[in-house]
């Protein structure tokens, strides 16, 4: 991921210095030799602060090399997620400019639903987010407590639900947790209940009926009518009729360096711009608590 953003930023703005901390010596030399860059085995030998730090390590370093940045006085720092996995519920610190890679956000079809649906009238939620990524026993850390079904994939659904609906106090109705081929989370199903909303989830990235990751969405508004949204498509019905269909080709955008999809592009995009649409730590927080509560019994 990191080298993603790279590419993305440098496209964006060749004015940018980049300076890279990788521990790895084969990588190190790889990077020397493909990229302008500045490449450290680690930050002893850095002076100074930066504008802007990127932080895309396996989440269990996310918590230190966020220290480290906020002592050494980076004026904004991007983490990806999930920001310290499930386990990291609260931060010590009050830097505002904090900012955690849900990318989802960016999705042309979510920011539509954003700006178009009114959460006071959603009274019911289906959410799913499938694979079939899991096909053998990992080794690492990927088998183990920072890794998992819901914190590398179900994450990025639950923070698209406390981005799309306000979602504020809620209760577990029920949960289950299943490993079929890790040590942790395979498949994961919860239901919530919010003041005016209940949301069901369904994660499983042992799938194999699946050739890809994808997620979807079903909201069930008041007047009966259910909007059905993913990655690429926007329907309406009501009953069995399709009242209306938006695909992402309507929403279409252009965004000046491709890669990985706009969205990466776009968020980029937001965190060297006015930061309007990227998740702030306090909300990855937020979804670091559901997902404890999901886990941790």
């Amino acid at each position: 991921m990191g080298l993603t953003h790279y590419a993305i930023l440098n496209a964006l703005n060749k004015k940018i210095n980049f300076t890279i901390i990788e521990p790895n010596k084969v990588v190190s030399r790889l990077l020397k030799s493909n990229i302008d860059c500045e490449v450290f085995k680690n930050d002893s030998g850095i002076e100074g602060s930066f504008d802007l730090a990127l932080i895309t390590s396996p989440p269990f370093v996310h918590q230190e090399l966020l220290e480290k940045s906020i002592n050494r006085g980076d004026e904004r720092v991007f983490v990806e997620k999930p920001f310290g996995g499930y386990r990291h519920v609260n931060s010590e610190f009050s830097h505002q400019n904090i900012y955690v890679g849900y990318v989802l956000r960016f999705n042309p079809c979510i920011k539509w639903i954003k700006n178009n649906i009114n959460p006071h009238d959603i009274i019911k939620i289906s959410c799913n987010y499938l694979s079939n990524t899991i096909q053998s026993k990992p080794s690492g850390w990927r088998n183990g407590p920072y890794s998992g079904v819901l914190n590398e994939m179900g994450s990025h659904i639950i923070d698209l639900i406390f981005y799309l609906i306000n979602l504020e106090q809620y209760e577990i109705i029920d949960s289950k947790v299943t490993s079929l081929i890790t040590d942790i989370d395979d498949i994961v199903e919860f239901q919530i209940q919010s003041k005016n909303t209940t949301i069901n989830f369904h994660f499983d990235w042992v799938n194999k009926k699946m050739r890809k990751p994808v997620f979807n969405f079903e909201f069930e508004l008041k007047d009966g009518v259910k909007v059905i949204f993913d990655q690429q498509n926007i329907y309406f019905k009501k009953g069995d009729h399709l009242e209306r269909h938006i695909s992402s080709s309507d929403l279409s955008e252009k965004v000046p360096y491709y890669l990985r999809g706009v969205e990466f592009t776009s968020q980029m995009e937001d965190l060297i711009g006015e930061v309007k649409i990227l998740t702030s730590v306090d909300e990855a927080l937020r979804v670091n608590r559901l997902m404890n509560k999901i886990l941790v019994k």
